[in-house]
């Protein structure tokens, strides 16, 4: 008899109506089962710089793009978005300013910290940003002055803070020639120093404003006419003393 003519072994019916059985028990099974609930891992600490610079392979500027990159991706996790508000900012913060070291010419992470992870509401962790920002600022003024005026406007609009806008802006001109900067931070200096009624020291902002500023005629009155308006005020209140 030939290989062809061979009858094919079957199994048993009752052995394949199991089979199926258990195959339909295991379908309903896990169609009942609950939806699972995604986990969202918390946000490790940095590797140190030295290993964040092993890992660039030699390109710290490429190497400091995809930190960033996955840093900002970190809030989205097995399809579940994390609230900002419940991330660890210190350690945000670390991470941040390592990356900025990577890279100091970068300035993604401060662009980061003011426009993305500064907006969380949180006061708290506003202040942590806004601070990130302020030390990265020490560490270069040259290149990172407009990251703390940005740092200053948020103080003063978001925070409510007209006193931590102050002090960043004190130190702006502290470490800059303050005829270089524009006219809305020195402007936004001299505003706080007149709501805090200051009028000698908004004077002053506002005077040298008018000494550097190359502004049109028209501008150029308006603040004369701004300064004269302080001095009646800066008499006036000397008068009632």
């Amino acid at each position: 008899m030939s290989a062809a003519a061979l009858p094919r072994p079957t199994a048993p019916r009752w052995l394949t109506g199991l089979v199926i059985l258990a195959l339909i028990a295991q379908i309903g099974w896990h169609l009942h089962l609950p939806d699972p609930t995604p986990s969202l891992e918390p946000l490790p600490s940095p590797p140190s710089l030295a290993m964040l610079h092993l890992s660039s392979l030699g390109d710290p500027v490429a190497g400091a793009l995809f930190w960033m990159l996955w840093l900002q991706g970190f809030d989205e996790q097995s399809g579940v978005t994390l609230v900002l508000r419940t991330m660890d900012y210190q350690r945000l913060a670390t991470w941040l300013e390592r990356i900025l070291a990577l890279d100091p010419d970068s300035s993604y992470p401060l662009l980061a910290a003011i426009r993305v992870y500064g907006f969380v509401p949180d006061p708290k962790r506003q202040r942590l940003m806004l601070d990130f920002v302020h030390r990265s600022f020490l560490a270069l003024p040259s290149k990172r002055w407009e990251w703390l005026a940005f740092a200053a406007l948020q103080a003063r609009h978001r925070l409510k803070d007209a006193g931590l806008a102050r002090f960043y802006l004190n130190d702006l001109e502290k470490n800059l020639d303050t005829g270089n900067l524009p006219f809305w931070v020195r402007g936004l200096h001299g505003r706080i120093l007149l709501e805090q009624n200051e009028l000698a020291g908004a004077r002053k902002v506002m005077g040298g404003i008018l000494v550097h500023e190359q502004a049109s005629e028209p501008k150029k009155q308006a603040m004369v006419r701004w300064l004269e308006r302080l001095e009646e005020q800066q008499q006036l209140l000397e008068h009632e003393k």
